[in-house]
């Protein structure tokens, strides 16, 4: 047993606030305008895209809230953001907060870093952990968009690195420092992000901390009002951004077919996806080689590119949570009722969305055009047919499997214990 390195006063201070400035008559007047651009996409004129548009707005707004209560590099705060399942915790219920397909294996946390500083991010990990990286990224105008990397480091090269207690602290700043150096560019404003990405969900996430090195710019505390108006400012292009994150996405592909995989910026791991859009009676067969990777992952999202809350259906499935078949090949099956398989994703209702795939901790080496084995739409009715690799499913494996799901994804917010150190 072991303390929840995520149960931490500035992760609720965080919530508390971000809460709060969502409901000021000010920002919930923003949110509605928001709420403008959105009615005037052409996927709101869909059964899936009306069904989702609020639940996805809600999701960005939250998001942007919680990145601006945490947006002082001069007394910066290691904040987990970016998850989309609600959450009773702290007092409160925090209804989630989530873009760009949101993966519920991921602990996301982020840290507001400034370019012309110096910082300590001090981390140590549990002794099975997750598939890490932390990243460096100059954050775009109004948060709205995808940062530029400017370097990434993973638990494989922070292991070696790290001292008997499997600690290890990451410099973040301008200049040379080392293997375990972050550099940024001066005049930046910049986030840091960590990642622990569990390919089961009893893995401890790593506890991760930050200090400032330097006070070069004297600064005064933000107040609430100050947050709130940055939240109204920065609201509509977020907004207009992430609306519009899925119209060129992998490169807006036919339905049912896969991109990828593609290298992720820093060389910490590889996606690939695409959309899918299924009939009655049909489902799409994916089969991968993990490839002997850390950590690998699907999820489905919707049209939207949020995803359906994850703790009660099979809407994502991780290494550990998957059955393999023979050959150490993975295959899955999406579909909107029960395909009869280990290894079935939910769509959740959807008839069109997204999917993801995602390899991390790669051996060196590994080709990832070999990555993907096959994509192809089926009929559910004849799934067995000739599909002898498919490891089978029955109510009791499901019901087992949804038990788990649900235990084990409560886990990251119990108070005080986690179940495996």
């Amino acid at each position: 047993m072991t303390v929840n390195p995520l149960w931490t006063e500035d992760q609720a201070s965080a919530e508390r606030l971000a809460l709060r400035l969502i409901e000021r008559p000010d920002v919930r007047a923003t949110r509605e305008s928001a709420r403008q651009i959105l009615l005037g996409d052409p996927l709101s004129k869909t059964l899936d895209g009306r069904i989702g548009l609020d639940r996805a707005l809600d999701q960005w707004v939250l998001g942007l809230a919680m990145r601006e209560a945490n947006g002082d590099p001069a007394d910066p705060k290691v904040v987990w953001n970016i998850s989309n399942a609600p959450r009773n915790w702290f007092g409160h219920i925090f209804p989630g907060a989530a873009v760009a397909i949101d993966n519920p294996d991921n602990i996301n946390r982020e840290i507001p870093i400034d370019g012309d500083g110096g910082y300590a991010v001090q981390i140590r990990f549990s002794s099975d952990p997750p598939q890490f990286s932390i990243v460096a990224e100059v954050e775009p105008e109004h948060h709205a968009g995808l940062g530029r990397n400017l370097g990434a480091l993973t638990l494989q090269d922070l292991l070696p690195l790290c001292d008997s207690s499997r600690r290890v602290t990451v410099t973040v700043g301008p200049g040379d420092g080392g293997p375990a150096h972050l550099k940024t560019e001066r005049g930046a404003r910049i986030q840091v992000y960590t990642r622990d990405s569990q390919c089961g969900w009893e893995q401890v996430p790593a506890e991760v901390r930050v200090s400032r090195l330097d006070q070069l710019h004297a600064s005064m505390p933000r107040s609430e009002e100050d947050i709130a108006r940055a939240i109204i400012a920065d609201m509509p292009a977020w907004v207009t951004f992430w609306s519009r994150f899925k119209d060129d996405f992998l490169g807006y592909p036919q339905p049912n077919r896969l991109v990828g995989p593609q290298g992720r910026d820093g060389g910490w791991g590889y996606l690939a996806g695409g959309r899918f859009a299924l009939g009655d009676g049909e489902g799409l067969l994916i089969t991968i080689d993990p490839a002997g990777s850390r950590y690998t992952g699907i999820q489905v999202a919707d049209p939207w590119t949020i995803s359906p809350d994850p703790m009660l259906r099979t809407v994502s499935l991780a290494g550990s949570q998957v059955a393999p078949s023979a050959d150490g090949t993975i295959t899955y099956v999406l579909a909107s009722v029960d395909a009869g398989i280990a290894n079935w994703i939910d769509t959740a209702g959807l008839g069109e969305g997204w999917v993801l795939l995602r390899w991390q901790g790669v051996p060196e080496g590994s080709d990832p055009a070999a990555f993907i084995r096959d994509v192809r739409v089926v009929d559910l009715a004849t799934l067995g047919d000739g599909e002898g690799r498919l490891p089978p499913s029955d109510i009791a494996l499901r019901r087992r499997q949804l038990v788990d799901r649900a235990r084990s994804h409560g886990l990251r917010t119990a108070a005080a214990k986690w179940s495996k150190g």
